[in-house]
């Protein structure tokens, strides 16, 4: 709801561990493209998607929320992050 409202902290707040584990194990157990995360959030990076080794893994840095922004398909406009080795649609495990 705080996106809709134009609130700070979308994406963000005490669930977010959480949503981040449940990502990597979803985008795991889907075969999702691999990505390494290096998140401003978290000390050590976020390993998401196949880890068969058939695609070099892709890497997003910035902040978490971003990161769940991108995999939900929402808009990352005006956000700061940096995407090498994959399109901001590739991500998106809703389609």
């Amino acid at each position: 709801m705080r996106d809709v409202f134009g609130e700070p902290g979308a994406y963000g707040g005490n669930g977010l561990p959480d949503a981040l584990a449940l990502l990597a194990r979803t985008t795991r157990e889907r075969g999702h493209l691999p990505l390494h995360a290096d998140l401003d959030d978290l000390d050590e990076p976020l390993r998401l998607g196949d880890t068969a080794g058939d695609r070099t893994p892709a890497r997003c840095i910035g902040d978490a929320a971003t990161l769940v922004r991108l995999y939900s398909g929402r808009p990352v406009e005006g956000r700061a992050y940096e995407l090498a080795g994959a399109e901001a649609k590739e991500l998106n495990i809703f389609g």
